[in-house]
């Protein structure tokens, strides 16, 4: 028999809240109401809420998305340039045969191999260490580097710290968005479940397929086992069902 599904996600708890208002607003002078006034102006107050701070979720996680793909691409960016600065002091070192002391200057150790970096925060503060490393050596007697310069760097490195620190605010937004949706779902869960309640109560005497095509109509979902046949293409189909696999074809 099929089993009432109630709806866990944000999402889903108000798309039944929507549904079950326009229902009720369908509901003919004469015509049987399943919902008590006192729940309907529940669901009236609450709702607009709900959705407003759905909608601010959305919006913020967009925001954050984007963010995080324009920080990624300057770490990226800067990275790359770390990486050349690093490649070039290498063939300058030994075309010049200078002292390996230098690679000091530029983050690097007498090996010559690339530091593991693993983490944001570790690119940053390395790339910072190597534009005064630079200018020490300056002072020591060294050339600048070139192709890329050290300034070229810089730049760089000022971009993808603008853009961490935006990346970081949209994350803080995102979270206080989340946090205020958070803050809604137990009463969304409260109202629906007087929903169901007062739904179940009222068509407590008809038969089950009535009672589940009515409850349908206030955006109440079903899920069905594997051999139950799905009476409604909004009702949740068992997930052994859905990934179930096509019988193999013959080959020809």
């Amino acid at each position: 028999m099929p089993r009432l599904q109630k709806p866990e996600s944000a999402i889903d708890r108000l798309s039944l809240l929507k549904k079950s208002t326009e229902t009720a607003d369908k509901v003919q002078e004469g015509d049987k109401t399943y919902l008590t006034p006192a729940t309907l102006q529940r669901i009236a107050d609450f709702t607009p809420q709900f959705e407003a701070g759905m909608g601010r979720l959305g919006t913020f996680s967009s925001l954050k998305q984007k963010e995080i793909r324009e920080k990624n691409s300057a770490m990226s960016e800067l990275q790359t340039y770390m990486r050349d600065i690093w490649a070039g002091k290498r063939r300058h070192i030994y075309r010049e045969n200078l002292h390996l002391e230098v690679f000091a200057y530029y983050q690097l150790p007498q090996s010559g191999n690339n530091p593991d970096l693993t983490q944001e925060g570790q690119w940053l503060e390395t790339a910072q260490f190597m534009i005064e490393g630079e200018a020490n050596a300056i002072k020591a007697g060294y050339p600048l580097m070139a192709n890329p310069s050290m300034a070229e760097m810089e730049a760089k490195l000022v971009i993808a710290r603008k853009e961490r620190k935006e990346a970081s605010e949209a994350d803080k937004q995102f979270d206080k968005a989340q946090e205020a949706v958070s803050d809604l779902m137990p009463e969304a869960k409260k109202i629906i479940d007087r929903i169901i309640a007062e739904l179940n109560f009222y068509l407590y005497e008809k038969d089950d397929a009535s009672r589940r095509r009515i409850m349908r109509n206030y955006g109440v979902r079903y899920v069905y086992t594997i051999n139950e046949q799905n009476e409604d293409e909004d009702d949740n189909v068992p997930e052994e069902q859905t990934n179930k696999k096509p019988p193999k074809q013959d080959r020809e």
